[in-house]
């Protein structure tokens, strides 16, 4: 048996002795949860229970967990796949300035209608109109 539960109020975790509050699992969902952990999953106390839930669909307030509405949900989900992709604009946008910069110093056409500083300065435009999108 295992025991999961915090000591100080604070940092929860699992323990190989029994204390007071702790929620008494078995060895075997104790696996469980540490391979959905390592899904990306987290582990909480629900209603007197430890679940393995996504971050998205429940929140700490007020010292306790609570399940956030579909919408909620839906609207933290979205906040951070806007985080990323913002991330990962940011990384395009650098390489393409180190582009451009290469660009401006050796002038030459892409194709007999653009040169290459043209098309890497229309990406990047493109790119910062879909990141002042999502922001």
């Amino acid at each position: 048996m295992k025991y999961y539960g915090t000591r100080n109020n604070k940092d929860y975790g699992f323990y190989e002795e029994n204390f007071e509050g702790a929620i008494e699992i078995t060895d075997e969902y104790w696996r469980e949860l540490l391979i959905a952990q390592s899904k990306g999953k987290i582990i909480i106390p629900f209603e007197n229970n430890v679940c393995a839930v996504n971050e998205t669909d429940f929140e700490f307030k007020n010292g306790c967990w609570t399940r956030l509405s579909e919408n909620e949900s839906k609207s933290r989900q979205l906040t951070i796949q806007n985080a990323v992709r913002s991330e990962e604009i940011m990384r395009e946008l650098d390489a393409l300035d180190r582009k451009r910069v290469r660009a401006i110093a050796e002038p030459a056409l892409k194709d007999e209608n653009i040169t290459w500083l043209e098309f890497y300065n229309s990406k990047i435009s493109e790119l910062r109109q879909e990141l002042a999108s999502i922001s």
